[in-house]
């Protein structure tokens, strides 16, 4: 996990909420999109492309902001539930906005009691990052897979990992994104929790090859 979008009205009044929420994003060590400074081209287009280069949304609504970016919101929050993206609302007490947002999280925000808001968000925000991992490099070895590998490095499907669940269950085999570099290639992984058990095929030229199972450990040894 390396982004959430941050979808909130902007106003003054409400900006020093939002940058409380703000660094506690990054906090975590996950950078902040919004909506500001779009580039050229329409305006929902653009937030799209935000929105879905980001891991998780955040909708901030407050009272401040009834009557002024309702279908903004409901355009996002749409836009999250088109493309499988978690959400979460933080929503002002006394502010009805359940239609809307029926089915997901909700959290209460008392401008009197900010902490506790935070709080939750910062929960939501670990138990995302338990359920979506993270990103890690692995190096592929031996030398004659490697060498495989950079020469079909073009085609789909080369270099594929998964990922063993609880209770036994592997997920779908998945494309690694591969790096060919000095000496080696490099394979990213994204999704990788630390008690990740992980196996990489490699399939070209009508073969398959298999890794051990192994637990994030980032030289994959391929046989």
């Amino acid at each position: 996990m390396e982004s959430i979008f941050l979808s909130h009205h902007f106003d003054d009044e409400i900006e020093p909420v939002v940058k409380s929420f703000t660094r506690l994003i990054e906090s975590h060590d996950l950078q902040v999109i919004d909506g500001r400074r779009l580039l050229d081209g329409f305006v929902e287009d653009e937030v799209r492309k935000r929105i879905k280069g980001s891991d998780a949304v955040v909708v901030f609504l407050s009272k401040r902001e009834q009557g002024k970016t309702n279908d903004w919101v409901k355009s996002e929050r749409a836009t999250a539930r088109a493309l499988g993206i978690p959400l979460i609302a933080v929503v002002e007490n006394g502010l009805d906005v359940a239609g809307p947002f029926t089915g997901f999280e909700t959290i209460p925000y008392d401008p009197a009691n900010l902490s506790e808001t935070l709080l939750a968000i910062s929960e939501s925000i670990f138990g995302w990052k338990l359920q979506l991992g993270e990103q890690i490099e692995a190096v592929l070895e031996p030398d004659d897979i490697v060498t495989t590998v950079r020469a079909n490095v073009q085609k789909k499907d080369i270099v594929q990992y998964r990922l063993l669940k609880r209770r036994g269950q592997w997920s779908d085999w998945q494309d690694a994104f591969v790096m060919p570099k000095a000496g080696g290639v490099s394979l990213r992984l994204e999704g990788v929790s630390k008690n990740s058990e992980i196996q990489i095929r490699v399939s070209t030229n009508n073969r398959i090859w298999n890794s051990d199972v192994v637990n994030r450990n980032l030289r994959i040894l391929v046989s």
